[in-house]
């Protein structure tokens, strides 16, 4: 049986481990040929290996890198149907201690990023009819302490969602985002100490009325629905897949 994304190219920036991974596998169980992108080379080349899919590095925050990659996917794939704006960075800090390039890292990435992804992969996209999924953040909707700059830059891309849909959906091109709670991915890493990160699905599954911590999957599940044909009529959506966090 052919799947829901068959024939369809797909580029997944942050495609490497995490969310991206995720996403990356269901599209590609689906049908999809997708392209995974991210600034490592050694998960990003594995993954490939796995999937059969390919890869592009680079820095989602340089337009240029932003431009090569699109143009990979192209490249391998003779075009571009859908976009998953899913690279992003996380630094918790309070206000006073929020360095400027801690803020400017979170803007660039996080803003600046999908931005310049999805103003790259438009010409193509317009062509194809094709659409755009951003990856966000309850925390655009909720605050907590420390997560100012975070919040701050995942709050952008709500905004984009809504502004974007309004002006490419009448040129055919849908634009939605997912607003994900905790989920289970390396970032803890980055964030915490290892001893810490691991502890995190258990010390966070109290927060979640639906009992635990997300996994890439769990938000992998809504992408496919999103990006699909399924979907054809959804477009500004900011789609919370979060155990029920903002529901309390």
């Amino acid at each position: 049986m052919k799947g829901r994304l068959h024939g369809k190219s797909a580029l997944i920036t942050g495609g490497g481990t995490g969310i991206g991974a995720g996403i990356a596998r269901r599209f590609v169980a689906e049908g999809a040929r997708v392209t995974i992108t991210g600034r490592r080379e050694a998960p990003l080349r594995e993954l490939a290996r796995e999937l059969g899919c390919d890869y592009a590095v680079g820095d989602v925050s340089s337009s240029t890198d932003a431009a090569a990659m699109v143009q990979s996917a192209v490249a391998a794939h003779g075009g571009l149907d859908v976009v998953v704006n899913n690279a992003g960075v996380a630094r918790f800090s309070d206000l006073a201690a929020t360095t400027d390039e801690v803020l400017e890292m979170h803007l660039g990435i996080n803003v600046r990023g999908p931005y310049c992804v999805t103003r790259a992969a438009l010409p193509h996209l317009l062509e194809r009819r094709g659409n755009v999924l951003f990856i966000s953040s309850t925390l655009a909707m909720r605050g907590i302490p420390g997560g100012s700059a975070y919040g701050a830059s995942k709050g952008a891309v709500n905004a984009l969602t809504l502004h974007l849909a309004a002006e490419l959906s009448p040129r055919g091109v849908r634009v939605n985002c997912i607003c994900p709670a905790v989920v289970e991915t390396p970032i803890f890493e980055t964030m915490m100490s290892l001893d810490d990160a691991a502890k995190v699905p258990q010390s966070m599954a109290s927060i979640h009325p639906i009992g635990r911590v997300g996994q890439p999957t769990d938000v992998a599940g809504a992408a496919l629905y999103l990006v699909s044909d399924e979907a054809a009529w959804v477009t500004g959506a900011v789609l919370t897949v979060d155990g029920g966090v903002t529901a309390v």
